[in-house]
């Protein structure tokens, strides 16, 4: 084990711009999988989680020499959004963060490849693995009650990802949780999805609701309230996140057409543009259809009629036409 090799990794790190670095074994605890068993026989998973455990802590099906995690955390809170109308999470303003953060993690990984002859692997909230565990057990934040990862700097507003790699690096220590008696996530959440301290029910979590392409039922559209895509209620209210400081990251800086919502445009935008926009963010991955269908919902919560002739143009499509109703029916009976 090499003290030199990390203490060179995290100066080169910094260099590129990255606050938070820290390393760990790439073996994960009982205690996490315990939770994962928990999480898994309470039906808490959604879909887009992996459902075999197996694969969600066994590294060395990726790399049979794994000896580490090097995991880093990139801020992407840019500014405050006006929730008085219908919005996107803070998460999706900018540039695709997996784009931005594996640009970081590929860079480090050409570094550690090019001057200590190892392998590496890169993730980002694409693999099996657990980003957020793995966050922890490199000490780069404690978990809220919520389940984010909280840094002293940025709060839990940070983007996560990390590098496997079969060099023996010095384990960082986690930090415990500092969350005390709060509850206010908890008490927060708009759907309830924080079962308790440290466990949620990602299938009615809003942020996973706006990702559906399910049916929504009449509560999930209720819900959803203003958003489009993405939760941040039980950040917003976290004391920790108070004073966190904003990213300088320049992809994150959202353009003017993802903030400041014209929702005619959005709802008859074309393929075309929706690709020249939209698509490059993080909500894009879900289609424009999808979106569309939760700015509708959002519309019909917002309790404001001057939305029912643009909802009453809308052309018939047999994906939105049931939301495009419940919206018009909704705004018409508002006495």
């Amino acid at each position: 084990m090499d003290l030199q090799i990390k203490s060179n990794i995290i100066s080169f790190a910094n260099s590129i711009g990255i606050e938070y670095i820290g390393f760990c074994s790439a073996n994960f605890s009982k205690d996490f999988i315990k939770r994962l068993e928990y999480s898994k026989q309470n039906g808490y998973n959604c879909e887009f989680q992996e459902q075999d455990i197996l694969k969600r802590v066994n590294v060395f099906d990726c790399m049979e020499d794994a000896k580490t995690f090097i995991s880093i955390a990139i801020p992407y809170k840019t500014l405050n959004i006006d929730t008085t109308k219908p919005y996107f999470s803070k998460s999706s303003l900018g540039l695709d963060y997996h784009i931005v953060v594996k640009k970081k993690l590929q860079i480090i990984e050409n570094y550690i490849q090019a001057n200590f002859n190892a392998k590496t692997l890169s993730f980002v909230d694409t693999g099996a693995f657990h980003d957020r565990e793995i966050a922890y057990m490199c000490g780069i934040g404690f978990y809220g009650k919520n389940s984010t990862i909280i840094t002293p700097k940025y709060g839990s507003y940070v983007f996560l990802g990390e590098i496997l790699t079969n060099i023996c690096i010095e384990p960082d220590l986690p930090i415990s949780s500092m969350c005390g008696d709060c509850q206010i996530c908890i008490k927060a959440c708009p759907s309830g999805a924080i079962k308790e301290p440290y466990c949620i029910d990602s299938n009615t979590c809003l942020s996973y609701i706006t990702q559906k392409k399910d049916d929504l039922s009449k509560e999930e559209q209720n819900k959803i309230g203003l958003r489009i895509y993405g939760c941040d209620t039980c950040q917003d209210v976290c004391p920790f996140n108070k004073s966190s400081k904003e990213s300088n990251i320049l992809d994150f800086l959202p353009p003017d057409w993802n903030i400041h919502i014209n929702e005619e445009s959005f709802l008859k935008m074309s393929n075309k543009v929706f690709n020249e926009t939209f698509k490059k963010t993080s909500s894009g991955w879900r289609g424009k259809k999808v979106l569309q269908r939760n700015l509708i919902i959002a519309m019909g919560n917002s309790k404001n009629k001057n939305y029912i002739p643009l909802l009453k143009s809308l052309p018939y499509n047999e994906y939105l036409d049931k939301y495009i109703n419940n919206s018009i029916n909704k705004l018409e009976g508002l006495k």
